[in-house]
């Protein structure tokens, strides 16, 4: 029976006691309010002769099944326990202490990428190979519903190509791969095809139509006296489907006129019964690694289902109240502001990037208040990335920041500084000399702004390899640093001018201004920011001032660490700085502490690694080359199988690792001449790297083990094959190719009785030197 109104559960349940055998005059005083209908019914369920199932559909409105002064889940109302059989309710409301200690509530949950893809196929067929239908049911976040709709679409193009088509501007399609290319293209509104169009637009239809579905739900929001859900949903659409911090509701919302009232106890509520109905999510964000300090923990977050937001976006950009919903939304982007040069700050400021990213991508050119406000956003955000070193996102947010801020007043001074960023990063020299020339007649040669220009516009000088000129303005620009007394800006300038004597092979100069960096940098260091320290331990490594970038890196590290910010992409990269710097000092002991330090932070790896695999597998190789030649095979026969068995333990493992480890395991017995676990490690290589995902490991590695196993067996005419497998396999690549060609004329030449051995010009890790 359907629980959606009063009206149609008490049909269903006179129903229900007319089937059990009730007379009508007990009915009729019962449904006249003259005796208790509910006692009726259930006392008739629980006296019945066999077993029973009862269901009872749609139960979204709790008090449709609740008594008159009850609640839905005390036993008093419609819903109640009985040992005569078995009572199912589906409902949006998921809060298990709404339903009582009797209930059981089973969410249902989104599918597998793997179950996803059996959807599709079982309705749509052969449209596609099966993991073109696993990255289609990713994309629809396993949603039930989207799945059913995009299966329900394809099966129809299936029969007859375009049959539902004039919805929407829709290129006909016929496969996972382009149904998913359409949607990324067109976005939610194109699930709703895959739903009958002969059907009435009536509440069932309704809920089969993802832009329809969740409004259903906030309607009834909104007539049990929060109409804040609706605005709340349509603002965090502006955003990413990311974890978006409660924190900026209550800072944000609370002081929107004719939204939330003061206080925000609406606000609470409305969230409260947003995550009841299952249309939000709280989750904490563990952004933790190691240590026990909790100052980088991210506040408590929501989360919401990609399309449940997608949907909601597209009202905003279709409906009457983008304007509010916006600039309701610059309200939060006015407190994603804030210090970001201090690491204990970079956790906090990782969780808030996407969402600006978002909101710079979509927000509307006509209010350019609001606008601004997600500008002045992108470009704390842009200094965040450049300080942690997240390269992808900082180029993204200043090519959005440099697209966005046109419409904004030229007078706004981070409209100015955006400019000049994005003029140095792309090397364009003409535009940089223009905005210094502006500032300079506007202000003045002194000024600090101006400087500013004159900086970047000498950076894209040396970007683009007009290395002289641009020694030139950073001498006067550093000059013009230190008569105003800009500590921070006038090291920067200095760390730069190092680098530029450095490239121009001017190692004289380039050693002096680096030992007066560095004597400038020691009088204060603790006040430098780590960023700062950073461009100077690259000057200093350039200038070959070895010991002393040591020096500056371990302190960066050190200062790292205490922070907690092990995850950001500055410390990896700092690592790699001051690993090369160890392995050229032949500091192979440090080297493999380092090694091993950045292996037990990052392994066993998954696919929310802040290290990519094939970085990962360099160092694992790396750190097997110096304990070979330390001798030290039993620890790092140790060493590899941990990696190796704590690897295979992890869910969803990365399959390049798996491959590397055993291929490193075999390294190691072929040196130690074990050639017998040589090969049981070389064909466990091979059966994972063949159960791969295509494109995940380069296959022709493994082959190429083969050939060097057996050449160090004196098996050269054997190891002839498996080196031409592996050219085979490396056909696309003529560099690597050549490679294993000269590799096999060495190993032929051992074959005809000459004296090379291929032992002899072995590359560590597989890869091809």
């Amino acid at each position: 029976m359907s629980g959606t109104t009063d009206e149609r559960l008490l049909t269903g349940m006179s129903q229900v006691a007319w089937e059990l055998g009730v007379a009508e005059e007990d009915l009729s005083r019962a449904w006249a309010g003259q005796s208790s209908a509910l006692d009726l019914v259930w006392r008739c369920l629980d006296r019945a002769g066999e077993r029973w199932l009862l269901v009872v559909d749609a139960v979204d409105d709790l008090s449709v099944v609740a008594s008159e002064h009850g609640l839905p889940g005390d036993g008093t109302g419609w819903i109640r326990p009985s040992r005569s059989g078995l009572t199912v309710v589906t409902s949006r409301v998921g809060n298990p202490l709404l339903w009582g200690t009797e209930a059981v509530c089973r969410a249902v949950d989104m599918l597998s990428a793997e179950d996803g893809a059996k959807v599709l196929t079982d309705l749509a067929g052969d449209a596609g190979p099966t993991e073109d239908a696993r990255a289609l049911a990713t994309r629809l976040g396993g949603l039930p519903l989207g799945l059913h709709l995009a299966g329900s679409y394809l099966a129809k193009t299936r029969r007859s190509l375009g049959l539902a088509r004039g919805l929407v501007d829709l290129r006909p399609v016929g496969d996972f791969a382009g149904y998913k290319a359409e949607l990324d293209r067109l976005g939610a509104p194109l699930l709703d095809v895959g739903d009958s169009l002969r059907s009435p637009m009536n509440e069932q239809r309704l809920r089969r139509l993802v832009s329809h579905t969740w409004e259903i739900s906030l309607d009834l929001l909104s007539r049990q006296g929060l109409p804040e859900a609706r605005l709340l949903l349509r603002v965090l659409s502006c955003f990413a489907p990311t974890p978006f911090p409660t924190a900026l509701l209550a800072y944000g919302l609370v002081t929107l006129e004719g939204g939330f009232p003061d206080g925000f106890e609406e606000g609470e509520a409305t969230v409260d019964a947003l995550v009841d109905v299952g249309l939000l999510n709280l989750v904490d964000v563990d952004v933790s690694i190691g240590g026990s300090s909790t100052a980088n923990a991210a506040n408590l977050c929501l989360t919401a289902h990609p399309l449940v937001l997608e949907t909601n976006a597209a009202h905003v950009r279709d409906g009457d109240e983008t304007a509010e919903v916006w600039q309701a939304s610059a309200r939060l982007a006015r407190w994603m502001g804030g210090g970001t040069d201090t690491p204990d700050q970079w956790r906090r400021r990782q969780v808030l990037v996407p969402h600006v990213l978002a909101a710079l991508r979509s927000a509307p050119a006509n209010d350019v208040e609001s606008l601004a406000w997600f500008v002045e956003a992108g470009w704390v955000s842009y200094g965040y990335c450049l300080a942690s070193n997240h390269r992808d996102q900082a180029h993204e947010l200043l090519r959005l920041m440099m697209e966005r801020a046109a419409v904004l007043p030229q007078s706004r001074p981070v409209v100015g500084a955006i400019r000049g960023q994005y003029y140095e990063a792309i090397g364009d020299v003409d535009e940089a000399r223009r905005l210094f020339e502006e500032s300079r007649a506007e202000r003045g040669p002194h000024d600090l702004e101006t400087l500013q220009f004159q900086f970047r516009w000498a950076r894209a000088l040396q970007s683009t390899g007009r290395l002289s000129a641009a020694e030139e303005q950073l001498r006067v620009v550093l000059d013009g640093l230190r008569s105003n007394g800009s500590v921070h800006n006038s090291l920067l300038a200095h760390s730069v001018l190092v680098l530029v004597l450095a490239e121009q092979g001017k190692d004289q100069r380039a050693t002096a201004e680096a030992q007066v960096l560095m004597s400038a940098v020691e009088t204060e260091p603790s006040e430098l920011d780590i960023s700062l320290l950073h461009h100077v331990g690259h000057a200093l490594t350039q200038a070959r001032q070895t010991e002393q970038a040591k020096s500056m890196y371990s302190a960066l590290l050190s200062r790292l660490d205490e922070s907690d910010a092990q995850l950001s992409p500055l410390y990896y990269d700092i690592s790699r700085l001051l690993l090369g710097l160890l392995l050229h000092g032949e500091s192979e002991r440090s080297a493999i502490a380092l090694i091993s330090r950045l292996l037990g932070l990052y392994m066993p790896a998954g696919s929310d690694s802040p290290v990519d695999p094939a970085s990962l597998a360099d160092l694992i190789q790396t750190r097997l080359d110096l304990q070979l030649e330390l001798a030290e095979a039993s620890r790092a026969e140790d060493e590899l199988r941990r990696l190796l068995r704590d690897q295979l333990s992890v869910s969803g493992s990365i399959d390049l690792l798996i491959v590397e480890l055993h291929i490193a395991l075999a390294r190691l017995f072929i040196a130690q001449e074990d050639f017998a676990q040589a090969k049981e490690q070389l064909e466990l290589a091979e059966n994972a790297a063949n159960a791969a995902d295509s494109g995940t490991v380069p296959l022709w590695t493994v082959p190429l083990w083969n050939a060097r196993c057996l050449c160090a067996q004196g098996r050269c005419t054997e190891a002839l094959g498996c080196y031409e497998r592996a050219v085979a396999l490396l056909s696309d690549d003529p560099a690597g190719t050549a490679c294993i060609m000269e590799e096999a004329a060495d190993c032929l030449t051992m074959a005809s009785g000459g004296n090379t051995h291929i032992g002899q010009r072995e590359s560590g890790g597989g890869a091809v030197n």
